[in-house]
């Protein structure tokens, strides 16, 4: 997954490339959006490139806090995959594993009953 976005009120948390295994990039980006008016913290892993910022409704909404994280070149919103999306993909490949070993147990004898 290249991008990534979990929004909740007040909260988000995206996955960049941009800040992934990049420490510079990453204080960067912190003195940045720290800048921002309604960004309350900002938390940032760059082994996994993900940033958590927690924000001020009232000040800034969600839609303002990714839009200006695209501007910048931080986030692509067109690439992101939701939770939802994650999910639902992640299901998919175990339940072609899962079929892959029942199809193979039954290939070599079947189940006894």
């Amino acid at each position: 997954m290249e991008y990534y976005i979990h929004y909740v009120p007040g909260r988000i948390r995206i996955e960049t490339p941009v800040l992934h295994e990049n420490p510079g990039k990453a204080e960067e980006f912190h003195k940045f959006i720290k800048g921002i008016e309604g960004i309350k913290e900002v938390e940032i892993h760059t082994v996994t490139g993900s940033a958590l910022l927690l924000f001020d409704e009232r000040t800034i909404n969600c839609e303002q806090v990714i839009g200006i994280l695209e501007k910048y070149g931080y986030f692509c919103l067109s690439k992101a995959e939701t939770s939802n999306q994650y999910i639902e993909k992640v299901t998919e490949k175990v339940l072609k594993i899962a079929e892959n070993i029942v199809t193979t147990s039954l290939g070599e004898g079947g189940f006894e009953e």
